[in-house]
């Protein structure tokens, strides 16, 4: 198992004159901090508009910004929009953060499932029209980072002219590619492309385990010019929502909190969008008040306790077949010691069980 940290930039009110500047550079400490701790991978998401729930609209400078304070860790966009940018704007943006962070670079593409982030940049959200524009702007993408002079690009939605596209990625062919699951069917769709799937744990142990095994076989089967890229990125990572402490019930509090709130139960003024509406918020809060904190923790979740119960839920991980799992400790009201120490205490008991 590989062990990565995901942060969505998140600012809850009350805001302070100094509350987003505080979360940013905490951020930043935090990344510095699972370096030290033996963290693999940092993956930082893009997110326009949600205000309280995501303040990352622009990855690529935060990422920028890691490459000079750190040496090891991987930094991974996840993901970028691919449907709401220009094609060489994209290619551009990956390869000179694999220059600054020589050779550290993972792409992550999606299409944006937020129609509020999607319209609100002037793209069409349909979902049939999204997957579209986003597999033709990443074959397009792939041949820029590839080449030495792209020859140019004709589909259905780009007529993109030939050009020298710089820079050129320290990565070669290039940085490893992935797509962003946030439906379990797309895991054999990821694999049939040849790409690593970036998932999420709001589904249970036993619903994600048949679809590491889809995407497997699905690995397997694509012939390489059926795959995304150049060559195939065999990895299923999946994020997890919560807490490590030293007192296994404060872990577990806190952990759970965080993944409620990150579920929706909160009082964002933005989640009658994030939910469809009002009906949609009330519904999302009647769910989760169904589910115990244990409940959470069992079915996967939420991850929180101390180090020997995390272990213990590490495992239950591991056994669906994933290669990396992905802790996001900045969640809601999450405090930044709360944080540092789940950082510390994975580090120092949870990585050196689970080493490759």
């Amino acid at each position: 198992m590989k062990f990565g940290l995901m942060s969505q930039l998140q600012v809850p009110k009350p805001w302070a004159e100094d509350s987003e500047r505080t979360v940013y550079w905490q951020n930043l400490d935090h990344v510095v901090a699972a370096e030290n701790a033996g963290f693999s991978y940092f993956w930082l998401t893009e997110q326009h508009f949600f205000a309280e729930i995501g303040h990352s609209s622009c990855p690529e400078m935060f990422l920028a910004a890691l490459s000079q304070r750190t040496r090891t860790i991987r930094l991974g966009f996840a993901v970028i929009l691919l449907p709401c940018h220009n094609p060489f704007m994209v290619a551009e943006r990956v390869a000179t953060l694999d220059v600054l962070s020589n050779g550290r670079c993972e792409f992550g593409a999606g299409r944006g499932t937020a129609a509020y982030i999607v319209e609100g940049l002037g793209f069409n959200a349909d979902v049939t029209y999204a997957r579209q524009v986003g597999r033709e702007a990443l074959d397009a993408i792939v041949q820029m980072l590839e080449l030495e002079y792209f020859p140019g690009y004709k589909s259905a939605h780009f007529d993109l002219p030939p050009r020298h596209v710089v820079p050129r990625p320290i990565q070669r062919p290039h940085p490893p590619l992935w797509y962003a699951a946030s439906n379990l069917e797309t895991f054999e769709r990821a694999g049939a492309a040849g790409v690593g799937v970036l998932g999420v744990t709001r589904y249970t142990y036993a619903e994600v385990k048949p679809h590491v095994e889809a995407y497997r076989a699905a690995i397997r089967r694509a012939q390489p010019a059926q795959f995304a890229g150049r060559f195939p990125n065999n990895q299923v990572a999946v994020f997890a929502i919560g807490c490590v402490h030293d007192d296994d019930r404060i872990g577990r509090e806190v952990g759970c909190a965080a993944a409620r709130f990150y579920y929706g139960d909160n009082d964002a003024a933005l989640n009658d969008v994030r939910f469809g509406s009002s009906e949609g918020v009330a519904r999302i809060k009647k769910r989760m008040a169904g589910y115990s904190n244990d409940d959470l923790l069992n079915n996967g979740m939420a991850i929180g306790g101390n180090a020997d119960s995390v272990c213990r839920q590490v495992e239950r991980w591991a056994a669906t077949g994933v290669d990396q799992l992905i802790f996001m400790f900045q969640i809601g009201r999450t405090t930044h010691d709360h944080i540092m120490r789940s950082i510390e205490i994975v580090g120092e008991k949870v990585i050196p069980k689970f080493a490759d």
